[in-house]
């Protein structure tokens, strides 16, 4: 298994975005996350393979992004605001 880092958009401008978040992406294969903020950061995924669905769908996004590490790729798991707070407790299962 290689690395999922669970990413936490801030409030939604690049700007506000920490080093750490960006730098996080930057470093993975893939992104996996709600559309919206999948969107929120097109540029920073160009490139990139992108897993992404409506909202309702948390499980289905939790469980591809452990199929990609599984796989052998790092995934960066964009969640709105503070990961810590937002980010999706499934994927700690």
């Amino acid at each position: 298994m290689k690395k999922i880092y669970m990413v936490g958009l801030g409030p939604g401008k690049r700007e506000a975005m920490t080093y750490e978040a960006v730098n996080a992406i930057r470093e993975s294969d893939v992104i996996v996350g709600y559309d919206f903020y999948v969107k929120l950061i097109g540029d920073l995924a160009a490139g990139k393979e992108v897993f992404s669905t409506p909202m309702k769908r948390e499980l289905e996004r939790c469980r591809e992004a452990l199929e990609f590490a599984l796989q052998g790729k790092t995934v960066a798991f964009v969640c709105s605001g503070d990961a810590g707070v937002y980010g999706l407790s499934l994927i700690h299962i």
